[in-house]
């Protein structure tokens, strides 16, 4: 009989133990994704030859579409210019009508300032 009662109590014990672990993690605030706190928006570049458009993260995260507008022989591309006086480019669009996505990224330390729609010649 002891036995019994002692395996009942050690699994009332571990049963107790499961249910306030349990309670605890589920009263645990979720956890937020680093993308959900950046602070985004919209940018856009254009001239004779292209048009540019998309997002900017904080300087960090840059999405969009480069479009080719003219049969020029120039393919334009989005160049991204950070503090530091660095750049990046992005792929080039072209010929006329195509369009290439845009996708640069920066550090924290060292963001994107501006940008330009730049062209090879293609």
């Amino acid at each position: 009989m002891r036995k019994k009662s002692l395996l009942a109590a050690v699994a009332s014990v571990g049963l107790l133990t499961a249910l306030s672990s349990a309670s605890a993690h589920a009263a645990a605030p979720a956890p937020t994704s680093a993308a959900s706190a950046l602070a985004c928006g919209n940018w856009s570049v254009a001239n004779d030859w292209g048009f540019a458009s998309g997002t900017n993260c904080n300087g960090t995260l840059v999405d969009g579409t480069v479009t080719d507008n003219n049969a020029d022989g120039r393919c334009p591309y989005v160049r991204g210019y950070k503090l530091s006086g660095a750049y990046d480019d992005s792929d080039w669009a072209g010929p006329k009508g195509d369009s290439s996505p845009v996708r640069v990224n920066a550090t924290e330390s060292d963001p994107f300032v501006r940008f330009s729609l730049r062209a090879i010649y293609c």
